[in-house]
């Protein structure tokens, strides 16, 4: 793919949750399901879902990673379509979604500027809440949520949100960079 990322927008090769995103969805077979990248950045991740034969869509609250994912789909000729949407609120609620892939802010504040979102989720994780509340509205019956996330971050913190929603959090992969220890997380509701 030829991919370009705009000056302040989040860089996926800077942060190897990107990557572990990337590596797993090239495990996946993609044809016909419908895939959103929530929080698209550059939109690297819903592109290569479209390569794979997905219904692609991408959204993000800043209009510069909007602007981003709609260059990077039209210079590989992808049908990719875009949403600025606070997490779900902008969405046609008759978007549901067999897999959703997210590598979520973390920072405990608020976002000061815009390119703050990729990073600060509220000083009590108010994303997360925002998140998990909306999710089932969101995934279709047997729908998966993907998240990446840090050590470093409250994790403990999240799962119980995702639980107090009712939803499962399993890790369903591992790696440590330098001193950071990353996680894959499948998020699926609880029958």
């Amino acid at each position: 793919m030829d991919i370009t990322v705009l000056p302040e927008v989040f860089h996926p090769n800077w942060f190897v949750t990107s990557r572990m995103l990337l590596d797993y969805l090239e495990l996946l077979d993609l044809r016909d399901k419908e895939f959103l990248e929530l929080g698209c950045g550059s939109g690297t991740q819903a592109c290569r879902a479209v390569q794979k034969g997905a219904i692609g869509y991408a959204s993000d609250i800043t209009s510069s990673s909007c602007k981003n994912a709609k260059l990077n789909a039209d210079q590989n000729s992808l049908n990719l379509e875009v949403f600025q949407s606070d997490i779900f609120e902008q969405i046609p609620p008759e978007h549901n979604f067999d897999i959703i892939f997210v590598n979520p802010p973390f920072i405990e504040k608020y976002p000061e500027r815009e390119k703050d979102f990729a990073f600060c989720c509220g000083e009590q994780y108010e994303y997360f809440d925002c998140l998990f509340r909306d999710l089932s509205k969101r995934l279709k019956p047997d729908g998966k949520l993907v998240m990446a996330l840090a050590k470093s971050c409250n994790c403990e913190k999240i799962e119980a949100t995702a639980k107090d929603w009712g939803f499962s959090f399993k890790r369903i992969e591992q790696k440590k960079k330098f001193a950071e220890t990353n996680y894959l997380i499948q998020v699926s509701k609880i029958n």
